[in-house]
C-alpha cells in the first residue's frame, strides 16, 4: 500500500530553540547583573524557566521521528488531532485556514465519521468563530504547502480506490530543496545579524537611533496586523524586522557583557603585574611588552591587551584603550574597572 508520511521539520524546531535561547540569555544576564531577591533577579529566573521549557520542547520536536500525518489509499490520519483515520469516502470537503499565523487543513466529514471524543462546546464555538471545522489538521511543524496538501486531499477523496496509490506515489515533496532553502535562509540571517551588530557598534549615534526607529516601526506594524489571516508582505517584513531587532539587542548585550568581563580581567592582571614590577625595581616599566608576556592571558584577553596603550611617569601610570563605542577609557586600578 502506498503511503505518504509527513514528519516534523527540523528547521522549525531549530527556530523555536533559537528564539527561546535569546530570552534565556536575557534571563541569565538579569541574574548575573542584579542582586539576589530584587525584582529583576526574580524576572531573570522566571524568563529562564519559561523559555527554557521552549528549548526542551524544541529539542523534543527535533528528535521526534514519529510521522505526524499519514496518507494512504484508505484515508488520512493526523497524530495531533487524536482522531481516528478519516476515510476518503467520509470527507465532504476540505480547505486551508490560518488561525493566528498557524496553518491548518479544515476537514468537513459526513455523519458516518465517529469521533473518539465529542468536541467540547467551547471548542465548537471557537471553531465556528474562526471559520474552522470539528477536524482541523495542524501543519505548523511540517514543511509542506497547505494548498498543495489540500489539492491532494481533494484528488484522493474524488478518486476511486484503485487510482489513489498512483496519486500518492506521484505526489512528491522536495525535501532536499526545502532543506537547501532553509539552510540558505539560516546563513543569510546569520550574516545579516552580524552585519547589523557591526553597524550598531560602529555607526555612531545617528545610525543607532535610525535602527531603533526602524525596529519600533517594525514592532508596531507586526502588532497591528497580528492575528490577520491575510498574507500581507508588510506584515511578513515587519515580523522579520522585529526578530532581527530582538536578535540584535541580545547580541549587543552579549557583546558588551563579554567585552566588560574580558577588559576588566585584562586591566586587573596588567595593573597587578605593573605594580609588582614597581615594587621590585622601584620604578614603572618603560613599556608593557614584557609585562604582557609574563601575564597569564587567554587568546581573547591577548587580543584585547594588544590594543591597550601604556603611559607612565615617575609617580603613576595609565592603561588606555578605546571601547566598542569608540570612546576613550582609562583603567582605574583602585576600583578595578575602566572609566
Amino acid at each position: 500500500m502506498a503511503e505518504l508520511k509527513l514528519y516534523k521539520a527540523t528547521s522549525k524546531s531549530l527556530k523555536l530553540i533559537l528564539m527561546s535561547l535569546l530570552f534565556v540569555v536575557i534571563g541569565v544576564w538579569l541574574i548575573l547583573k542584579y542582586d539576589v531577591g530584587t525584582t529583576n533577579y526574580i524576572m531573570g529566573w522566571i524568563t529562564i524557566c519559561f523559555f527554557g521549557l521552549g528549548i526542551i520542547i524544541g529539542f523534543f520536536q527535533m528528535f521526534d521521528r514519529r510521522p505526524q500525518i499519514v496518507i494512504n489509499e484508505n484515508g488520512i490520519w493526523d497524530r495531533a488531532s487524536k482522531k481516528n483515520e478519516i476515510k476518503w469516502e467520509q470527507i465532504i470537503d476540505s480547505n486551508p485556514i490560518n488561525i493566528n499565523e498557524q496553518k491548518f487543513i479544515s476537514i468537513i466529514t459526513d455523519e458516518t465519521f465517529i469521533y473518539k471524543k465529542k468536541p467540547h462546546k467551547l471548542t465548537t464555538k471557537f471553531n465556528k468563530a474562526v471559520g474552522a471545522q470539528k477536524i482541523n489538521i495542524h501543519l505548523g511543524g511540517i514543511n509542506i504547502d497547505e494548498n498543495k496538501l489540500n489539492e491532494l486531499i481533494h484528488q484522493l477523496k474524488d478518486s476511486k480506490k484503485k487510482y489513489r496509490s498512483i496519486i500518492i506515489t506521484n505526489f512528491k515533496i522536495n525535501n532536499k530543496e526545502l532543506y537547501h532553502l532553509n539552510l540558505v535562509k539560516i546563513l543569510l540571517y546569520i550574516f545579516i545579524s552580524i552585519a547589523l551588530l557591526l553597524i550598531t557598534l560602529r555607526g555612531g549615534v545617528l545610525v543607532q537611533t535610525t535602527l531603533l526607529i526602524i525596529l519600533g516601526l517594525g514592532v508596531f506594524t507586526a502588532r497591528w496586523y497580528q492575528g490577520s489571516s491575510e498574507k500581507l508582505k508588510i506584515k511578513k517584513y515587519a515580523e522579520i524586522i522585529t526578530w532581527f531587532g530582538l536578535i540584535n539587542m541580545v547580541l549587543l548585550l552579549l557583546t558588551f557583557e563579554t567585552y566588560n568581563y574580558v577588559s576588566k580581567s585584562v586591566g586587573i592582571k596588567l595593573s597587578t603585574q605593573i605594580d609588582n614590577f614597581k615594587n621590585h625595581h622601584s620604578s614603572y616599566p618603560t613599556n608593557i611588552d614584557l609585562i604582557m608576556k609574563k601575564t597569564d592571558m587567554n587568546f581573547i584577553e591577548k587580543v584585547f591587551a594588544n590594543n591597550i596603550k601604556y603611559e607612565f611617569d615617575n609617580n603613576n601610570y595609565k592603561l588606555i584603550t578605546i571601547d566598542l563605542l569608540n570612546k576613550k577609557r582609562i583603567f582605574n586600578k583602585n576600583v578595578g574597572k575602566w572609566e
